[in-house]
Parts: C-alpha cells; sequence; structure tokens
C-alpha cells in the first residue's frame, strides 16, 4: 500500500506540476489581482488538498470511474489558478485555461515523440538515457524540455493581450471549455487503463492528444481574432451611417449656403451706393469662400472638396483636384463620402504638420484606367507612418478606424488600397474594378 500511495502521489504531482507551469505561463497577459501571491498560495493549497483527495481515492478504488474524477480535478487544480489569481472576464480566463491545458498536452505528446526517436519507452523511464532508476538530472531535463515547449507555443499563440469577446465569441468559448474537458479526458483515460499492454497504442494516444491539443490551440486563438473582427466590422459600419448623416447634413448647408449666396449676388447692386467699393469687394470675397463652382462629374466629392477646402485655407493648405467623377457612378453615396472624407483628411492631417510652406499642397486626383476607378491622393508627410486602426489623435474610442474603412469598401467592391512612399511624399491609391454594366 505505500509503495501505491508513492507511485500514485509522483504521478500526480508531476502532471499538477506541468498544468500549473503551462497554465501560469499562458496566464502572462492577464492582469494580477491585488495581492497576487497570497491568491497565489491559497490556489496552490486547493490544488494540494485536490491532489491529497485523488491519490487517497486511486489508491483506495483504482477503476476507470476515479480515473476520470482524478482526471476533471487535475484540470481543476489550473482552474483554481485561472480564476483566484486574475483579473477579467469568465470567457478569457476560461479561454486562456483551455490553451493552458492545450499546451501541457502538447508537451507532454512531444516529450513522448522525443524519447522514442533515442528509442525510449516512456512507460519504463523518463530518462532519455533510457536508465531506472531516474535521477535528478532527468527530471531536471524534463522539466525544461517541456517549459521549452510552453514558452514556444506561448509566443506562438499566447502572448498577445487578451481582449473581450463578443457575444458568439462567448458562446465559442463555453462549447470549447466543455469540449476540452470530453474530449481530452474520455480518450485519454480509456486509452491509459491499456497503456501497459500496447506501446503502439499508448503511442496512437498519444498522436490523438497532441492532434487534438493544437486543434484546440488553434481554435483559442481563432475565436479571439474572429471576435476582434467582428467588433471592428460593427464599429465600420456604425462609422459609415454616421458619415452617411454627416454627409446628408453637410450637403443639405452646401445647398442653403449656395441659395443665399446667389441671392445675394443679385441684391448686392441694390445696395451699391450705400456701400464703399471695399466693403461690397470684401462681401464678394466672403460670398466666393462660401460659394461652390466645383463641379467635377461626382457630387459626393464636389461636396467634400466644398468643405475641405475652407479647412485648406484657414491652415493655409493648397488643394488641386484633377476629377473624372463619372467613372465612379457605380459606388454607393456613403462609401464614396467616407473614401474621399477619410483619405483627405488624412492628408491635411498630415500636411498641416510641416512647416515648410511649399510642402504644404494635396492632389487629388480621380480617374478611369482601363477597368478600374482609380482615386489618387498625394501629400507631404513628416516620415512618420501610422499603422491601419492606430490614430495620433487624443481620442482613440472613435479614431483609428479611418484606413480600416477605405479598406473594408474597397474589398467591398472587389477593389484594393495601396499606398507607398516616394522620398517625402506620400501616395494613397485606391483602386476599384469598374462592372461591365456600369
Amino acid at each position: 500500500m505505500p509503495e501505491e500511495y508513492l507511485y500514485q502521489w509522483i504521478i500526480n504531482l508531476n502532471i499538477t506540476c506541468q498544468l500549473v507551469l503551462s497554465t501560469l505561463i499562458f496566464c502572462h497577459p492577464l492582469r494580477r489581482k491585488e495581492r497576487y501571491p497570497l491568491w497565489l498560495l491559497l490556489a496552490f493549497a486547493i490544488d494540494a488538498a485536490l491532489m491529497v483527495g485523488i491519490v487517497a481515492m486511486r489508491v483506495a478504488v483504482n477503476t476507470l470511474a476515479t480515473r476520470f474524477v482524478m482526471r476533471f480535478a487535475q484540470f481543476l487544480m489550473a482552474f483554481a489558478i485561472v480564476m483566484l489569481c486574475y483579473d477579467g472576464s469568465l470567457f478569457v480566463k476560461l479561454k486562456t485555461w483551455c490553451a493552458g491545458i492545450a499546451a501541457m498536452e502538447i508537451g507532454a505528446s512531444l516529450f513522448t515523440f522525443s524519447l522514442a526517436l533515442f528509442g525510449v519507452d516512456e512507460r519504463v523511464t523518463i530518462s532519455f538515457r533510457n536508465a531506472v532508476p531516474v535521477r535528478p538530472v532527468d527530471w531536471l531535463v524534463y522539466y525544461i524540455l517541456h517549459i521549452g515547449f510552453y514558452l514556444a507555443l506561448y509566443y506562438l499563440f499566447g502572448r498577445r493581450k487578451p481582449e473581450e469577446l463578443d457575444r458568439s465569441g462567448r458562446s465559442s468559448t463555453i462549447l470549447l471549455a466543455m469540449g476540452c474537458l470530453l474530449f481530452l479526458t474520455v480518450p485519454d483515460c480509456i486509452s491509459n487503463e491499456f497503456r501497459f499492454v500496447n506501446y503502439s497504442l499508448f503511442l496512437v494516444n498519444r498522436l490523438y492528444l497532441l492532434a487534438l491539443a493544437a486543434f484546440i490551440m488553434a481554435i483559442c486563438t481563432s475565436i479571439e481574432f474572429q471576435s476582434r473582427y467582428r467588433t471592428d466590422m460593427e464599429i465600420l459600419d456604425q462609422v459609415l451611417i454616421e458619415e452617411r448623416k454627416q454627409y446628408q447634413q453637410m450637403k443639405e448647408n452646401m445647398d442653403v449656403i449656395n441659395m443665399r449666396c446667389h441671392d445675394l449676388r443679385h441684391q448686392l447692386d441694390d445696395y451699391a451706393d450705400k456701400l464703399t467699393a471695399q466693403e461690397i469687394e470684401s462681401l464678394r470675397d466672403a460670398m466666393d469662400f462660401y460659394d461652390s463652382h466645383i463641379k467635377t462629374g461626382c457630387e459626393v466629392l464636389d461636396v467634400v472638396l466644398h468643405v475641405k477646402q475652407p479647412v485648406c485655407r484657414a491652415e493655409h493648405i493648397e488643394m488641386t483636384c484633377l476629377a473624372d467623377g463619372e467613372c465612379l457612378s457605380f459606388v454607393r453615396t456613403r462609401h464614396l463620402y467616407s473614401l474621399f472624407n477619410n483619405a483627405i483628411g488624412n492628408a491635411i492631417e498630415a500636411v498641416k504638420k510641416l512647416k515648410d510652406p511649399e510642402k504644404r499642397a494635396i492632389s487629388v486626383t480621380v480617374e478611369r484606367q482601363k477597368e478600374l476607378a482609380v482615386i489618387e491622393v498625394t501629400n507631404y508627410f513628416d516620415g512618420r507612418l501610422i499603422p491601419a486602426g492606430a490614430t495620433s489623435k487624443s481620442d482613440r474610442s472613435r479614431h483609428g478606424f479611418g484606413t480600416m474603412s477605405m479598406r473594408y469598401i474597397a474589398e467591398s467592391y472587389s477593389g484594393k488600397v495601396l499606398t507607398h512612399t516616394e522620398g517625402e511624399l506620400y501616395c494613397l491609391r485606391i483602386e476599384l474594378p469598374v462592372p461591365k454594366k456600369a
């Protein structure tokens, strides 16, 4: 009986240590709770109590049912560490827990196959020297390799700071956790009942665990990626809706201003004898400033240019436009507004940082090139490029989606957004395939 206790204790302690190490590594991006060391000690105490209980249970009743209980208890030990020691939502913790379990299974399987390459049967010894009894240096090599496997998997899949999941991502995480418990536990427990009967069966089981754990690891990454993608798309859709409202309001304002300016031009002659020549000239300049005579063949571009030109004048930026707007007739109004508003807006933000007045210039061209409608916005810049999704503005909650929305819109028309630099010049090129019916 003492030998059976020792045997079960060594097995459970070894598996628990593997689970704890892999879990702690994959929990690194999570935010630790206050008094983290105390919470970690409490988790270790719970794990120790569970381990004592399952060792006593396995010695008293060594059956398949108790093996299932033991396996579930081991997974519960890792779960206790995640839940007690780290902040965050339940679903983020569940996903991290699944990743830690999968990493442990991958590490164990890779170690088994590493021994097999040296002709060593892991059921007999963990020593690469194929020696029995196992020496301390063998255990040191054992854990160094396992930790190395965990770290490699962490840097491949787990080091990104976790984000809150959307509803679909939370549902997928729950299903993943249930599948992780079921498909990693049941086949492994059944095969372990016969692990000493057939070595080939033992290796096949390890291969199954390796493949399944790798699949779970990939699913963990996919859940977060898809959740982030859906969230970004929802934000982009909302941005497009708001931009459409903004365009409609701007167009209405522009129409009113143009009408008023037109009326004032006719009424100005009636007041010619009451005003000085300087006052009349000042009024005409003001009306020219607000009155729009821009005709590019694309009403949306006309509106955007009408709105952006006063901004450019105020910032002493020269903006030129050569556009055949009719080639964009197949693009929806709200999409055109978002493309031009973001492209020209980004160019203005880049140019107004420059001190050299000769470089405070923006060029906008729209033309048809064979089967493509091409929009190009060229401007000088200070040499610093901001990646898509990022922003230089202080309010990051509503900014940083300009370039992303342009790519999103272009891809919805099977087009693409290209950028390149030539010295101090930055060129944004949007290519949209023109449908045959257009």
